[in-house]
């Protein structure tokens, strides 16, 4: 390294303090709730190739430390002092923006003329038009239908704003004040990292600083090297799903074949479904995507919690992600439910290491990360209000070692904040009347997960959309590990005005509700680690009486039996050797509804359907791929269980048909008439 160590490690906390207070800054001159109160913001400075060396840890969103923004800063052959580039577009940026709602902002910095780095800044927006307030639902089949798409594009140039690109973007969504707003409060904060560059280089001098830049990218791959050569060398294997895509009920299967060799990490997305026709594929352009490996960064973390965070971290990670794959998904594949993906991903890759690491990876964890966006007409009589009325969540698995954290899954999202309910019922039509812990919903295990949240409102106006997207677990649980019991489901109930009970419903897309209607929405707990017999009594008695755990499911879940506020010992040593597993448990507990589902869905017959699939043209794989999907389930309901030659035989049978209603198949040439 060029840099002396002590020089470096002075500049390597200034970098992370400027994009603090950057993210700060954003924070307090927002505009709307989801950025000064929620914080869904996030800041950084960026070396002139696209790596991010500054990031804060205590402000905004913490996932997108290894953001490459090449791409993007690459879209322009020159910069001028003062150019603000703005774009939200995935397609265009090489995947720097993974959804359109996230506008990103970014500004070179000079000095002496020589362009030293970038200060960057995004939020989420609201709303950034599209066919639904909000504009993100599980229902958009193509980008085109999630709002206003803006390639990279300079918003100011030298500190002159374009008015022409402001008001084509202003115009073209539901809320143009609260967008303004917030992208000024982005607009400041670039200007605020640009300043506290140019104070470093002076104290520092320019040469420190570019060679602090590089060098603190280097140390944080090289301490993460160290750690990765920890991890017993070979390959892991697991997969996870979403519950559907809302479109159809068909599951999505998330597979990844984890290689650790020597001191780099090889993820391997092959034999994950194709893309959707439905909002939650993700378009990683064939790079180590955040929203693919970011969990890493957590264990990482871990394992050493001393390692700089840059995107140094992420270097000895590569990826494969199949072309045209959920995970990587071509133009112009609908994306805004990126997050519900990207999470479930991260519990496939943490199945997989748990079983190079026992001793350090938790259970799963809810999964779901859920922006409640309510929309009501306008108090104008002109168009609509949208607020985000809380970002829910769900606990997080229980570890080897502690339990798991309520209402805090996903933890790497874990800058998020709640809003106050004073401000919800303030900036929307709702009356809130529950909103806290959900009890028994954390598994069962000797460490147990955390509870997950219900959260319960009035609608207060008439003609109002919710989206509650992201609600996932709805079917299958959030799995255990090591004899530790799967967490609770999630479930959305919603009580008609003049109702009595409320009546569950699957999803939430843009769910129509009106004066005197009741919302419930309940996220699923973390999974439990260990058997729940071995967990000490006085910690079960201390879930009861702290409301996690109800009188019945200690009795039910751990056999400690709980009368009048204290532990009946008799009782329970009485209860618990009766139960007492005759085997030793094994790595994952799945639950019932995975376990009955892959009876038929077993990895052959898995394969088997992606190969089948993957091997049609791109236009025809998601109709296919439902088609036999739900004949396999016919036949499940039959007598005998279908396998990989019952599979084979439906395709047969199918591309007879296709063939008769005059389309041709052909790998190459793609869906035509005959």
């Amino acid at each position: 390294m060029r840099t002396n160590p002590i020089v470096l490690e002075m500049l390597m906390q200034r970098f992370r303090s400027v994009a603090e207070e950057m993210g700060y800054s954003v924070q307090r001159t927002g505009y709307t709730a989801f950025v000064n109160e929620t914080a869904d913001l996030g800041v950084a400075l960026v070396t002139p190739k696209g790596e991010i060396f500054g990031y804060p840890s205590g402000i905004g969103i913490t996932t997108f430390v290894n953001l490459d923004m090449s791409d993007a800063f690459g879209a322009f052959d020159a910069y001028d002092e003062g150019d603000i580039v703005v774009t939200n577009d995935p397609y265009t940026s090489g995947a720097m923006s993974s959804h359109l709602p996230d506008v990103n902002v970014f500004r070179p910095v000079f000095h002496d003329g020589e362009l030293v780095c970038f200060t960057f800044a995004y939020v989420h927006s609201t709303d950034v038009g599209g066919n639904v307030a909000g504009s993100l639902t599980p229902s958009n089949y193509e980008v085109f239908q999630e709002g206003i798409r803006i390639p990279p594009i300079k918003l100011y140039k030298k500190d002159v704003l374009n008015d022409d690109v402001l008001k084509l973007i202003l115009n073209n969504v539901r809320v143009p004040a609260d967008n303004w707003g917030d992208l000024r409060a982005m607009i400041t904060a670039l200007r605020v990292g640009e300043r506290r560059v140019h104070e470093l280089i002076k104290r520092y001098g320019r040469e420190n600083f570019l060679s602090a830049m590089d060098d603190c990218l280097a140390y944080s791959e090289t301490r993460v090297r160290e750690q990765i050569r920890r991890i017993p060398p070979g390959t892991y294997r697991f997969h996870d799903y979403l519950d559907d895509d809302v479109a159809s009920e068909v599951p999505v299967r998330l597979e990844v074949a984890v290689t650790v060799k020597d001191d780099s990490l090889h993820l391997d997305f092959a034999g994950t479904d194709p893309q959707l026709k439905a909002a939650f594929n993700l378009y990683s352009a064939g790079k180590p995507h955040p929203w693919l490996i970011y969990k890493l960064m957590s264990l990482f973390f871990t394992m050493d919690p001393g390692i700089p965070l840059n995107a140094g971290m992420m270097r000895p990670v590569s990826v494969s992600a199949p072309v045209g794959s959920v995970v990587n998904c071509v133009f112009p594949a609908a994306i805004g439910l990126r997050t519900t993906m990207g999470v479930r991903l991260q519990d496939a890759v943490m199945g997989a290491l748990a079983q190079a690491l026992p001793d350090w990876v938790p259970a799963a964890g809810s999964g779901t990360i859920v922006p409640v966006v309510f929309a009501e007409p306008s108090a104008t009589g002109r168009g609509v209000e949208v607020n985000v009325l809380e970002p829910l969540s769900g606990g997080t698995g229980g570890c080897p070692v502690a339990d798991g954290l309520h209402a805090r899954d996903v933890v790497d999202l874990a800058n998020l904040r709640n809003s106050p309910l004073e401000t919800v019922e303030s900036k929307s039509s709702t009356r809130v009347y529950r909103y806290g812990l959900l009890p028994d919903s954390g598994g069962a295990g000797r460490y147990r997960g955390g509870c997950g949240v219900v959260f319960e409102f009035e609608v207060l106006a008439p003609d109002c959309v919710i989206i509650a997207r992201g609600m996932e677990r709805l079917r299958f649980q959030p799995w255990g590990l090591r004899g530790g019991e799967c967490g609770a489901n999630g479930r959305i109930e919603v009580k008609r005005a003049g109702a009595d009970r409320f009546e569950q419903i699957h999803k939430a897309d843009a769910l129509r509700a009106s004066i005197g209607d009741v919302v419930r929405l309940s996220t699923a707990g973390g999974g439990g680690h260990g058997d729940p017999l071995e967990r000490e009594a006085h910690r079960v008695l201390d879930d009861v009486l702290n409301g996690f755990v109800t009188v019945a499911g200690a009795e039910r879940d751990y056999g400690v039996v709980v009368r009048n506020g204290v532990v009946d010992a008799a009782a329970t040593a009485r209860r618990r050797e009766s139960r007492r597993p005759k085997a030793a448990p094994a790595l994952y507990t799945l639950g019932p509804a995975r376990v009955e589902y892959e009876r038929l869905w077993s990895d052959e017959v898995s394969k088997a359907m992606t190969d089948i699939v993957f091997g049609l043209p791109q236009a025809m794989r998601y109709e296919v791929r439902a088609r036999l999907w739900r004949a396999m389930e016919q036949r499940r309901a039959g007598d005998a269980l279908p396998d990989t030659g019952a599979l084979r035989d439906l395709w047969s049978e199918l591309r007879r048909q296709l063939e008769k209603s005059a389309l041709r198949i052909d790998a190459h040439a793609g869906v035509k008439a005959a």
